[in-house]
């Protein structure tokens, strides 16, 4: 469970196991009356642009739970699902690069957030300092009166 090209859905788990759905689902302890888990170390994930938690099985875990019916090691994947590792890699590479590009972007609205208050500050400044009308007239009589 090094890296997230080995972490599976229950569909995609149940078809590089080659058993069924429900299968993986009762090996979760998803069934009625609930079963302890046999995929320790499977936990569910929203996945980024959705709201639904979905289940990221490591593809160890199934290894593990007898569920492999081929010799593999955890590490390896076949090659029906090769694809879907390559996919799953630019998908994480895409998401590494929006990252980066939005933290980017965050450090520069903060600043252009600090630039605007800064000019703010000195607004203020000036509008206090302006004098309406009025207030220039009063000032222009108490001047007088003296």
């Amino acid at each position: 469970m090094n890296n997230l090209d080995d972490l599976l859905n229950i569909r995609e788990a149940s078809e590089i196991a080659g058993v069924s759905e429900p299968t993986i689902r009762k090996y979760l302890g998803l069934t009625k009356p609930p079963r302890p888990s046999r995929l320790p170390n499977a936990r569910k994930l929203v996945r980024p642009g959705e709201q639904v938690e979905t289940w990221a099985i490591p593809l160890s875990d199934l290894h593990n739970a007898g569920l492999m019916k081929t010799t593999k090691k955890p590490g390896q994947v076949s090659s029906g699902s090769s694809n879907q590792v390559e996919q799953v890699s630019e998908q994480v590479a895409q998401l590494i690069a929006e990252n980066i590009q939005l933290k980017a972007s965050i450090a520069s609205l903060e600043q252009s957030n600090t630039d605007l208050r800064a000019n703010l500050a000195d607004l203020r400044l000036v509008f206090r300092s302006i004098e309406t009308s009025e207030a220039q007239e009063a000032r222009k009589k108490r001047f007088w009166q003296k």
